[in-house]
């Protein structure tokens, strides 16, 4: 139920861009209703997003606050923080826009806070200075709460969970392998934050898996032009999600490891993933061009140039986002080298926007209505992710309000994955 402790269940900050006027509409349409305000440094624009929503009474859009802050206001992000009982963040590039300011004042405020960021370096800066405060403040922080990485991270869980209903909790996993298949598009927006990165190229480079865990593992990771993946039966590539999303799952490892939950994964514990290909060729063609992307951008004058063909602000049509999907199978293997389990997470709709925005709001919500579903790590505060602050409660969210599809099931024993669960 809504949460009565703060004036807003939710702020949106950044609501007036173009992810964050998506997540203004699921949130004003939401069934539960829940009390909301959009913020951002011009209230002419949020008061246009407001009165822009469709499909809500007048009453509803009248009951939506609107609050200027900005990062620039150290002062601002404090009253926006005070007055939520979670600020969700769609300000990005989120090293250039502050991203790191608006988390820091909802940890010291003692808040909830999700945002879409898929830069590492803001992250671990986050992990770094923030954990420690959230935990004596009691402050939730769960970054990277849309497809970077929240899809990728469930998997993981939902995956290794089945397989310890199979083997026992005390079973360990030797490895998972996410498959992935997306229609979408790519925002200005996302394009700036890839470019944000040039100062930074260590964060799209396929390495330091355990840069955001608080425990190192064994895993090696190597760039790779192809990657089979028997759950499609076929290749897959390297692609931008996948850097940070290893990093965001090696977090969850760690944070599960180091608190000896019944949940965790095991030392032994591996994680790789590929985006479905038509073709080996294919497949390494894509992970090419993905893997050489950051030193293109020591190309003078090319950062400048991609900006331009595509400036933030700008995205696909809503059009275009409902005929987007993502579809994930993802196979877990036991460390006794035979048991094996498999799930689904499908969803109908852009991954990057139409449904980023779904996965970033239900994990706000998750956040200010399932107190109840905290792991015992939420309840005490931190830098958490989707699969260790309240996973359970967020999946039942997914599957109950943003349309996610989701399947679990043991597989040990099966030659052709393929007919397994097959993705529609």
């Amino acid at each position: 139920m809504p949460t009565q402790e703060k004036e807003y269940d939710i702020v949106l900050y950044g609501a007036s861009g173009f992810t964050g006027s998506i997540v203004a509409q699921y949130l004003a349409e939401h069934p539960q209703a829940p009390k909301i305000a959009f913020a951002g440094r011009n209230a002419a624009k949020l008061r246009k997003v407001r009165d822009g929503l469709s499909g809500v009474s007048k009453a509803r859009i009248e009951s939506i606050g609107l609050l200027e802050a900005s990062a620039s206001d150290t002062a601002s992000l404090h009253r926006l923080a005070k007055c939520a009982t979670v600020v969700i963040n769609t300000v990005g590039p989120f090293s250039l826009l502050g991203g790191y300011d608006v988390a820091r004042a909802v940890a010291e405020e003692g808040g909830g806070y999700v945002d879409l960021t898929g830069e590492s370096n803001v992250y671990f800066d986050e992990v770094q200075d923030l954990h420690t405060l959230a935990q004596k403040t009691g402050a939730v922080l769960v970054p990277s709460s849309g497809f970077d990485s929240l899809p990728f991270d469930l998997s993981t869980y939902i995956t290794a969970k089945e397989l310890k209903k199979v083997l026992g909790k005390e079973a360990t996993i030797a490895n998972v392998l996410v498959g992935f298949h997306v229609e979408g598009s790519m925002s200005g927006g996302t394009l700036a934050s890839g470019i944000a990165l040039k100062d930074h190229p260590f964060a799209l480079h396929y390495a330091e898996p355990y840069y955001l865990s608080p425990l190192k593992g064994k895993q090696v990771t190597k760039p790779y032009k192809w990657r089979y993946i028997p759950q499609y039966g076929g290749y897959g590539s390297y692609s931008p999600f996948t850097a940070h999303n290893t990093r965001v799952v090696y977090r969850s490892w760690g944070l599960l490891e180091e608190a000896k939950s019944s949940k965790r994964y095991g030392p032994n514990f591996a994680y790789k993933e590929a985006e479905l290909c038509k073709s080996r060729l294919g497949a390494f063609l894509m992970s090419s061009q993905f893997q050489y992307f950051p030193y293109m951008l020591k190309i003078p004058g090319f950062a400048k140039l991609a900006g331009k063909v595509l400036p933030p602000g700008k995205g696909p049509s809503i059009e275009q986002q409902l005929k987007g999907c993502a579809r994930l199978r993802t196979v877990a293997q036991a460390d006794d080298g035979k048991t094996q389990c498999m799930s689904t997470f499908s969803v109908k709709g852009d991954p990057g926007y139409l449904k980023s925005a779904a996965f970033l709001a239900e994990s706000a919500l998750t956040l200010a209505y399932e107190k109840k579903h905290y792991t015992g790590m939420a309840r005490r505060g931190g830098v958490l992710t989707p699969a260790t602050a309240a996973p359970d409660a967020l999946i039942a969210r997914l599957t109950q309000y943003a349309g996610v599809t989701i399947q679990a099931q043991n597989v040990t024993g099966q030659k052709d994955l393929t007919k397994i669960m097959p993705s529609h």
